[in-house]
């Protein structure tokens, strides 16, 4: 605690469609911002507010110039490089950055922060519906949202893999995913080749929510990891409680079940770098999921420490 404060937190917002390639997305921290995330850290922790990466226009038309096999190429690479640059600044000034998106392809960004600042002592909690392990040679959309995971631990297209630095991000072994329920097959080969600790959305039925994060608590405990990175895609949640994202999965993880993994994996005091992800505003419905958004926001604060 600092001052009868708990955490300094660094607000960044990351106005990005173009990972997805399905525009609103990018208002999500407009919209998370119009609706007092600021104060809702601040009523625990000091607050910096950092601002909203620059993203550049390029028209639709266009999204293939860089590359046939991948969206916005060069956009999602110039994007990521500033974010990433603006994390490790925030981690170098002791601060916990918490990155409003935007798609998930800002994972490429903040995981490369992250770990320019934390080396190999980083573990990488991924809460999603998708693992986000396709390369440009398995995706079948070309949405760069669909591959930051497997370009942070060195799969993919090269200058999705040097982001920050020509080096691998984040070991294999120190990546738990929790949640899946809609994975490529080309993710699943690299998941089962490189041994990849993951629950799905069935593990987690089955075992319920309180034993799969001890069970993740315990293997993290193993290889005496100090530093996560927590990457919250809202899509892990069941539509139900977020029709307003871009790739929504049916049978997904309850508004309670997510509670009870949040509060597993804050109960470390390790969690050093959140991802907030994939909030569509245009997709939603009477603002359910903009007040799932606000409840997950406040929970994390409260949580954070």
């Amino acid at each position: 605690m600092i001052g009868g404060l708990y955490m300094n937190i660094s607000i960044i917002g990351m106005p990005l469609f173009y990972g997805c390639d399905k525009p609103g997305v990018e208002q999500g921290p407009k919209i998370l911002r119009e609706n007092n995330v600021i104060d809702i850290f601040a009523k625990k922790h000091n607050v910096i507010d950092l601002g909203d990466i620059s993203v550049p226009f390029l028209d639709a038309k266009e999204k293939f110039f860089t590359n046939p096999k991948m969206k916005y190429l060069n956009e999602v690479i110039e994007c990521n490089t500033s974010l990433a640059e603006k994390v490790y600044l925030a981690l170098n000034n002791g601060t916990i950055p918490f990155i409003l998106g935007g798609d998930h392809s800002l994972a490429l960004g903040s995981l490369a922060g992250a770990s320019k600042y934390f080396n190999d002592d980083l573990a990488v909690v991924w809460i999603d519906a998708h693992g986000d392990l396709n390369t440009h040679e398995t995706s079948p959309s070309g949405n760069i949202h669909g591959m930051p995971l497997a370009a942070s631990i060195g799969f993919g297209y090269e200058s999705l893999t040097s982001i920050l630095f020509k080096k691998r991000k984040v070991n294999p072994e120190n990546i738990f995913l929790l949640g899946c329920r809609d994975l490529d097959s080309g993710e699943i080969k690299l998941i089962n080749d490189l041994e990849i600790n993951m629950w799905t959305i069935e593990d987690i039925k089955n075992k319920g929510a309180k034993a799969t994060i001890e069970e993740l608590l315990e293997k993290m405990n193993n290889k005496h990891l100090n530093n996560i990175h927590l990457s919250y895609d809202i899509d892990c949640l069941d539509p139900s409680y977020v029709p307003g994202t871009g790739t929504p999965v049916n049978n997904g993880l309850t508004f309670e079940e997510s509670q009870v993994l949040l509060h597993g994996i804050f109960s470390t005091s390790h969690v050093k770098c959140i991802d907030f992800v994939e909030y569509n505003p245009t997709l939603d419905k009477d603002n359910k999921t903009k007040e799932t958004c606000i409840q997950l926001i406040n929970l994390m604060s409260e949580e954070l420490h």
